[in-house]
């Protein structure tokens, strides 16, 4: 994720940071292939690209590059908790804010940014940044939550946390009411992007865990920032109880379908 210095955002950050390794636990069976599909929209090849991997979380993004050929990566995130996970085996990373890298410019041939932009106040300032230090000749590739980006485990989850006590935190709300909107739609795309004077194509697109079943699909929800902390402070009994419950009520749902906006920038 990315943050931008306010109240909100450094919450996020600290919220991010405190998810940790149970993001990597349930999350990444998602977001390791949106990444892939994030990268298979580039507009210029990742084979011998040094790439910059804008609110890298845990990975997924970085990872897909170096599979597609990047030279290198580097991997930027506000949250240093999601930088530390698997250091082992990671690009090398730095903590910094979308908005401010510290970085020269034209040092990139690609930046990549997974669905942190639409976590940014201004995702414009991100969209800015991110040319700032990209080379003639070089891509933006971002992704964002789609508007119509639903399935009954989002309220399953929420209605068997909500049960035992666990309510938004004021950075979650001020997230999905004011921020994600802003790239949720190919007009609220087109939109950001007229303001930075960037040529984008955006793209709303579709992808498909229908190998997913609904105990993966409730261990994504449950290693989500927003819930984690609050799941890991339950004893194991009252978890279990917790992922039954939502199970019960996800009988009969369909298959999980993502769908996302993908804003390619070449610059």
């Amino acid at each position: 994720m990315s943050a931008t210095g306010t109240k909100t955002d450094v919450a996020i950050a600290e919220a991010y940071s405190a998810t940790g390794t149970r993001w990597r636990d349930g999350p990444a069976i998602i977001y390791d292939r949106l990444a892939e599909v994030l990268v298979a929209h580039s507009p210029v090849p990742l084979r011998g690209a040094e790439v910059i991997d804008v609110g890298a979380g845990t990975g997924a993004a970085s990872f897909a590059a170096l599979r597609a050929g990047a030279s290198s990566v580097l991997a930027v995130d506000a949250a240093i908790g999601m930088l530390i996970v698997d250091t082992g085996r990671r690009p090398p990373s730095m903590v910094a804010d979308a908005t401010r890298l510290p970085l020269g410019p034209a040092s990139f041939d690609v930046v990549l940014a997974a669905f942190s932009f639409n976590h940014l106040a201004d995702p414009a300032a991100g969209f800015r940044e991110a040319a700032r230090v990209l080379r003639p000749g070089g891509a933006i590739v971002a992704s964002a939550y789609a508007a119509d980006d639903h399935h009954p485990v989002k309220p399953a989850v929420e209605h068997a946390l909500r049960r035992r006590g666990w309510s938004p935190q004021p950075w979650h709300t001020d997230i999905y009411r004011e921020r994600v909107p802003l790239l949720a739609t190919p007009h609220a795309c087109a939109d950001v992007i007229r303001t930075t004077g960037l040529d984008a194509t955006v793209t709303n697109v579709r992808v498909g865990f229908t190998d997913l079943d609904p105990r993966q699909l409730v261990a994504w929800r449950l290693g989500l920032a927003q819930h984690a902390p609050f799941v890991a402070a339950m004893a194991a009994v009252e978890r279990d109880d917790l992922v039954r419950e939502a199970l019960d009520e996800l009988a009969d749902a369909p298959p999980l379908v993502r769908s996302i906006m993908v804003i390619a920038v070449r610059c």
